[in-house]
């Protein structure tokens, strides 16, 4: 109350000085511009009293003051009492409409109060009186991106990123925007360049992370993800993310871990419980799992994936009966989300209700067309039943859609058998037993990569250089095997063709990178 009342009684003082001024000595305008900088200065500097009190100084003596009025704006929009704000700057722009920071503010404090729109508004209005003007540019790219206007936003955030190319947030939601529109490299590549500017800026390392995910690079990704927690320990979207790229690469125990401890801090996340019991069925602890799904379930009744992960735990334990009641639940939770009919779909086939899974198979392919599972089992039912030609017809249409499905070639295969066509069923059955060998040899070239990298561990360089050279001969596609043959060539001297193994592996992964390359 003390500090209260110190206020009035100076701006009261202020006034009355105004007023005795105004009674004697005019002041110039000169003088009264020097004074809002001055003040403007102070409500930088945070000394808000003092700013509002030359305000109100100016305004005693020159009412129609649009920036003395933008000044008690800019006080309680830092008080945050934004209506007061909105007001004030208002009463600006009624005597200065060319006031562009008044336009800016304006918007911003309409933007905080969920006025999405007039926010919008006030930030066109300020860039058409100042293209340049920095602020309102980011400023409305950043709010045309809240509102999901995205191709409007990149292009807002562009310009705002080349009047200010060092702005690490101006760059940060341009890279988000780049990131959604699927430009993964170039999201990539501002998103390391905003690091550069402000390398603790932690959101940004969690985007970073996403977007190495997207892009193939689960080890640069967990780096990110990592970053960021070290920096903001609190941050649930990156613990999550970070669990969720540990259990991509296999890592159950820490994905575990992580997602444990997203969860202690927030009780109620429900990614990362789901997640979490997702790396519980990975690890095989299929009850946990599914203790985890019925939690979630008590926390958020109304959760259809909640509801269909715990119906394929239940599956998985052949717990048939409750399986196909979490599985319901989903599909009447969410009638738009295909997994849910095909999983229990499944489940009818394997408890003998053939006819009422297929029609549920054919639900499941009218949510998502090109579902090549639903309709490779709706074939093998047709097949069990002996329609012949309608297995065919799901059988090539799986085909269609996947065509690296050896078991879709296989039942192909049988079911042209069955119908005497042997120039068709061998046919079918050689592609299927190529198809079996190219993803063997995949798996190979993984289990041989990774064979290499310990070998890199015991710094027994020419036996890890053999094992890549092993893992690109069973998959030449396998960017990572280029990649660590290219760093390992580097160690051996051999330049050369550890270039152009660089070139191979960006080729197929361009987030690939030598270690010593620019972002």
């Amino acid at each position: 109350m003390s500090q209260r009342v110190s206020w009035i009684a100076r701006v009261a003082a202020l006034v009355l000085a105004g007023a005795a001024a105004s009674a004697g000595q005019t002041r110039s305008p000169a003088d009264l511009d020097a004074m809002i900088a001055r003040g403007e200065r102070l409500a930088a500097a945070d000394h808000l009293d003092d700013a509002a009190a030359i305000a109100s100084q100016v305004l005693a003596v020159r009412p129609e003051s649009g920036r003395a009025h933008y000044l008690l704006g800019v006080v309680h929009e830092r008080q945050r009492n934004f209506d007061a704000a909105v007001a004030d700057y208002r009463a600006a722009l009624a005597r200065a409409p060319k006031l562009a920071e008044a336009h800016d503010r304006l918007g911003f404090v309409l933007g905080a109060q969920g006025h999405t729109d007039e926010a919008i508004a006030e930030f066109e209005r300020a860039i058409a009186i100042r293209p340049s003007f920095f602020d309102a540019q980011y400023h409305l790219g950043a709010t045309l991106w809240w509102t999901r206007q995205v191709d409007r936003a990149r292009a807002v955030l562009g310009r705002a990123v080349t009047l200010r190319p060092t702005h690490a947030e101006a760059r940060y939601y341009l890279a988000i925007v780049e990131r959604q529109q699927g430009d993964l490299t170039t999201a990539i590549r501002h998103l390391r360049i905003s690091l550069r500017y402000a390398p603790n800026l932690a959101p940004a390392h969690t985007q970073l992370g996403a977007a190495l995910q997207a892009s193939g690079d689960l080890d640069g990704a967990i780096d990110e993800f990592r970053r960021a927690l070290a920096i903001d320990p609190t941050l649930s979207d990156a613990g999550n993310s970070l669990g969720l790229a540990l259990m991509q690469r296999g890592d159950a125990d820490e994905a575990m871990q992580t997602l444990r401890a997203v969860i202690d801090r927030h009780p109620d996340h429900t990614a990362a419980r789901l997640n979490l019991g997702t790396a519980l069925m990975q690890k095989g602890d299929l009850a946990a799992a599914t203790s985890e799904y019925r939690e979630l379930t008590r926390r958020d009744p109304t959760n259809a994936e909640a509801f269909y992960d715990l119906g394929l735990a239940l599956k998985q334990q052949d717990d048939f009966e409750e399986a196909e009641r979490a599985l319901r639940m989903a599909m009447q939770l969410d009638p738009a989300l295909p997994e849910a009919p095909f999983t229990l779909g499944v489940v009818l086939w394997q408890t003998g209700r053939a006819d009422e899974a297929a029609a549920l198979f054919k639900d499941a392919f009218a949510r998502r067309p090109h579902y090549a599972d639903a309709h490779y089992m709706l074939g093998t039912i047709f097949k069990q039943r002996g329609d012949l030609d309608e297995a065919l017809a799901e059988f090539r249409e799986t085909i269609r859609l996947n065509p690296a499905s050896a078991e879709a070639h296989t039942s192909l295969g049988q079911a042209l058998q069955a119908k005497h066509d042997a120039a068709g069923a061998s046919t079918a059955f050689a592609e299927a037993e190529r198809l079996s060998k190219v993803k063997a040899d995949a798996q190979a070239a993984v289990f041989a990569v990774n064979a290499g990298l310990e070998r890199l561990k015991r710094n027994d360089l020419a036996a890890a250089i053999a094992r890549f050279r092993e893992a690109i001969h069973l998959d030449a596609d396998n960017a990572q095997a280029h990649f660590q043959l290219a760093l390992a060539l580097r160690r051996s001297g051999a330049l050369v063709e550890s270039r152009k193994e660089f070139q191979v592996a960006r080729r197929l992964a361009p987030h690939l990178k030598p270690p010593d390359s620019e972002p």
